[in-house]
């Protein structure tokens, strides 16, 4: 079965890439096959195919900008923020399991952010909201 991802943030520097990795390495743990398009500041790298979306068993995007989402038309579709992904891609793997279908026009919410098994909340966290 083949897994893919998006990840893209603002700057497209370090967490579009460690993202990445992540998303691999669990999915890779998991006995997926996987794939993850980037999108950085030197633009789309490891671009997914129309093949290979019609492949996929579900998409993981961890994106903190916008990505061109028509191409997931009909596939089960699980959006988050770069930093879920980081710290827990292994997770959003198993809920990926269960996303609904992308209809072309759709507006994709993000899952909500949570904390990763074990990560401990720091002082500052419950000073600032988003």
């Amino acid at each position: 079965m083949k897994v893919l991802g998006v990840t893209a943030c603002p700057t497209g520097i370090a967490h579009t890439y460690m993202a990445a990795e992540a998303i691999e390495s669990a999915a890779k743990k998991a006995g997926y096959d996987v794939k993850v398009e980037t999108r950085g500041s030197v633009g789309v790298e490891n671009g997914l195919t129309d093949a290979e979306i019609a492949e996929a068993e579900f998409i993981i995007l961890a994106c903190d900008t916008t990505v061109p989402m028509d191409r997931f038309h009909g596939k089960k579709v699980l959006s988050t923020g770069v930093s879920d992904a980081i710290k827990n891609a292994a997770g959003l793997i198993e809920k990926a399991k269960d996303a609904p279908v992308y209809s072309a026009g759709d507006i994709v919410k993000p899952v909500p952010n949570e904390k990763a098994e074990g990560e401990k909340k720091s002082f500052f966290s419950g000073l600032f909201k988003k």
